[in-house]
């Protein structure tokens, strides 16, 4: 894969010499650092967890979410390169940063260094999209990874601007990187290598296309045919990974329509649940007539319980929660017909319908427990 070693013209001195004369200090590097810090610094304020930053806090603030973004929050792709989920995840993602970056820096100048930066992070980004979609994704990692491809390659098309002790610490550090990275990837769970894939590719084709000899006076060559290409050829694999991608939008709607739902149903549950047994506390302590109190169930409850089942009937479930929604119809109805016994009673003063409106009680309350255990044990499945 690399050119065999070989003497060289350049020995250590003259090449970091050359490196130091192109960027005398990697600010870029330092500033990417510093921005990501303080951005997880006011991640932390915010959530009181530096060691997990809740998902739904990373959503808000920017992150990569495939629903959002399809649904035209594009900045989310690049916002989201500066978010991480923890301590040792941003902990590890600037010591890479900065040790690399002052390398690719000075190789690629500022400039050059920011594109191959950004275009990695983007389309490792892109690349995050369109391999999973329900979940959402943050860190540098995709753009850090484009710094390790850039310098790869770099030693692969450069080599004879490179001195050989320079090239071999180089080339094992850059492979190591990469190489434990993919694994660790692969083996644990909860690390995006689609994101890293993506962001290595992106910056070895930038890496390929503005690689310049380290004696050359301008480290890029923005208007040369090989540069102008590397940006065409990385934009075309962006847009089609981006039409590649399976639209989530729709199904995220109506997923965020049903959990409104879902939410509005068990607050006025409970209510209701609560305004029943007060009234039937009041009943057993005579402060109220049962004239008055069939007034409220018919007047008051039994509306209240039609406008729930209404609402549930009237939704769409996702699929996967569909079978939820139609328990939830099943117990609100049970929950009706016990008012209705109820009802019934205060109005003939036969206690058949006591007892009925007990035991459609009790049957809601099994409808309850048994959509628990269903809910368990398909969570302890997943």
């Amino acid at each position: 894969m690399f050119p065999a070693d070989r003497p060289h013209p350049l020995n250590y001195d003259t090449f970091a010499n050359l490196l130091f004369s192109r960027v005398r200090r990697a600010d870029v590097t330092l500033a990417l650092v510093i921005i990501n810090a303080i951005i997880f610094a006011l991640l932390v304020a915010m959530s009181r967890n530096a060691m997990q930053i809740p998902s739904d806090l990373l959503i808000r603030a920017g992150g990569n979410f495939a629903p959002l973004v399809q649904k035209g929050e594009l900045w989310r792709l690049f916002s989201a390169l500066f978010l991480h989920g923890g301590l040792l995840h941003v902990g590890l993602n600037m010591f890479a940063l900065y040790q690399a970056g002052q390398v690719v820096e000075r190789l690629f100048g500022r400039l050059g260094f920011l594109v191959i930066y950004v275009g990695a992070g983007l389309l490792g980004n892109l690349a995050s999209l369109w391999w999973k979609q329900g979940s959402v994704s943050v860190g540098a990692s995709g753009a850090i990874f484009g710094v390790y491809g850039a310098l790869l390659a770099y030693l692969l098309l450069q080599r004879g601007s490179v001195p050989g002790e320079v090239f071999r610490e180089m080339r094992s550090g850059t492979l190591g990187f990469i190489g434990y990275s993919l694994f660790a990837g692969f083996s644990l769970p909860g690390i995006d290598n689609a994101a890293h894939l993506g962001g290595l590719a992106g910056g070895m084709i930038l890496g390929l296309a503005f690689a310049e000899p380290v004696v050359s006076s301008r480290p890029v060559r923005w208007l040369s045919p090989r540069a102008l290409g590397g940006v065409l050829v990385l934009v075309a694999l962006g847009l089609t990974l981006w039409q590649q991608t399976p639209e989530v939008v729709r199904r995220y709607q109506a997923d965020s329509a049903y959990q409104q739902t879902l939410q509005r149903f068990i607050l006025d549950e409970q209510e209701l649940l609560r305004e029943q047994a007060a009234l039937m506390d009041s009943l057993r302590q005579r402060r109220l007539t049962e004239a008055a109190a069939l007034e409220v169930l018919e007047h008051d409850f039994l509306p209240r319980w039609e406008r729930l089942i209404n609402q549930l009937s009237g939704t769409t479930a996702p699929a996967p929660s569909e079978w939820q929604r139609q328990e939830l119809v099943a117990y609100a109805s049970t929950r009706r017909d016990a008012v209705k016994a109820l009802a019934q009673a205060f109005e003939t003063r036969q206690m058949v319908w006591v007892e009925r409106s007990r035991a459609l009680q009790v049957q809601a309350d099994n409808i309850l427990l048994q959509m628990r255990l269903r809910h368990s044990v398909e969570a302890g499945a997943r």
